[in-house]
């Protein structure tokens, strides 16, 4: 069973536009890309995919001169299917086990544009950004596309657990104009969304059995297949001090971070490293601290301090071992957030909601010596505004009323909690099930 993404109508775009690009589709491993890529494939007459992992003697298509008409006659043969240009999609998963193949995209597009072309892989950003890589790689700039495909976003959460209508009424709801009358609806299927994530395979398992108990299974799973990525993460740096790494994001979750004090016994060199590789897996985002002088926020980025956010909190919370029974009490939601996973959340969907056509970024802003600290600062109307979490709907905004004083020009302060839509002089309250709106 399909279930709809947010991508699908860029999909549908790409597929229409003229001169288009060959696709990378990019994302942390078991997101989704190839089952929307099949999906977008059911729309043209032909559909040939192949893994390039999974069947290594197909790595003799791009050996030898790249010659665009004897790759395509050869994967023919190969595969049975016609490779017809404006009617076949041609679809190369897992393209980083042959880095011919990646240099190959350049060729498609120069000599045979019409033909609809999309690569992705698992490890794919290893290939791309690694300066150790063994083979070195010719990256064809200029020739091909990126488009990024994250877990599920809330909004996609509701759709594939049979909510459309719910998801409609957030998407249509206008609460300055209107009351919000399924306030409780939304947050009780927060709660949940919390508790499965955004892994396609644990929403699939909520939707065909109910049970929280049988997503954690596959979020076990998932989390112990990428524990055994990590020995192919990087040939310089040890699987085990990956592992320490990312056990240290898990425990650690919004917290700031120094490189140089993270881990007792580790240098700030190999933590970094560390970071960056789990950063490309799509496993660890990191949130740099921004003075907010400048605008774009990256300009005034603080490398030393950065907060590390996890890629999903279904599994985060399984990782974590707390109990789903308590979790699932409403007057346990505090409790589920001493683990900052609102707050994890509230990140998670400001990346899934920004610009799918690069790599996302977040900042948050931090005063020394006065105890201040925003938890996340976004750029809307050509200014930089905080964003305050405050799940319970309980405690001080002193951070954000400190970051409002310093900022004056910035017109107001976001405070995500689990209040309604509601405002008060230079605060604006979002509901945490309607971050994606915020953008």
């Amino acid at each position: 069973m399909y279930i709809a993404r947010e991508i699908d109508p860029l999909l549908q775009a790409w597929k229409a536009e003229p001169g288009r690009k060959p696709l990378l589709l990019r994302g942390v491993r078991q997101c989704g890309k190839t089952s929307c890529v099949r999906n977008l494939g059911a729309s043209f007459d032909h559909y040939i995919e192949i893994n390039l992992e999974k069947t290594p003697s197909l790595h003799r298509l791009f050996e030898g001169d790249l010659d665009v008409r004897r790759m395509v006659s050869l994967l023919e043969i190969e595969t049975g299917q016609p490779v017809v240009p404006g009617r076949s999609l041609l679809f190369i998963d897992e393209i980083q086990a042959c880095p011919r193949a990646i240099l190959a995209l350049r060729y498609l597009y120069e000599d045979l544009p019409e033909l609809h072309v999309i690569a992705a892989g698992s490890l794919l950003e290893f290939v791309l950004k690694n300066p150790r890589q063994k083979q070195k790689i010719d990256f064809p700039v200029g020739r091909t596309r990126s488009l990024y495909l994250y877990p599920f976003s809330f909004r996609e959460f509701l759709r594939g657990t049979g909510q459309e209508r719910l998801c409609e009424y957030l998407d249509q709801l206008h609460p300055e104009t209107e009351p919000n009358v399924l306030h409780e609806k939304l947050l009780e299927q927060y709660q949940a969304f919390l508790l499965v994530g955004g892994m396609p395979e644990a929403i699939v398992k909520y939707r065909q059995t109910g049970s929280f108990l049988a997503c954690q299974a596959v979020h076990r799973d998932i989390i112990l297949n990428f524990r055994d990525d990590f020995g192919k993460y990087d040939d310089h740096i040890p699987g085990d001090m990956i592992r320490k790494v990312f056990d240290y994001a898990i425990r650690h979750v919004c917290s700031q971070t120094k490189s140089l004090s993270a881990i007792p016994g580790l240098s700030a060199y190999y933590f970094s490293e560390c970071v960056s590789l789990l950063q490309k897996a799509g496993l660890v985002f990191p949130v740099r601290a921004s003075s907010c002088d400048t605008l774009p926020l990256g300009t005034g980025g603080k490398e030393a301090n950065q907060k590390l956010l996890f890629f999903d909190t279904g599994v985060y919370l399984t990782e974590c071992g707390l109990d789903t029974a308590g979790l699932l009490a409403a007057e346990a939601f505090d409790e589920m957030n001493k683990g900052s996973v609102v707050e994890m959340q509230t990140g998670l969907e400001l990346i899934k909601s920004a610009n799918p056509y690069g790599e996302a970024s977040l900042f948050y802003w931090y005063r020394s010596g006065a105890n201040a600290e925003v938890d996340y600062v976004i750029e809307k109307d050509s200014a930089p505004v905080p964003v305050e979490v405050k799940a319970s709907g309980k405690g001080s905004m002193q951070s954000m009323t400190a970051f409002l004083e310093r900022f004056p020009d910035t017109p107001y302060g976001i405070r995500v909690s689990l209040e309604d839509f509601s405002s008060c002089d230079r605060i604006r309250v979002c509901p945490v099930y309607a971050v994606s709106r915020l953008k």
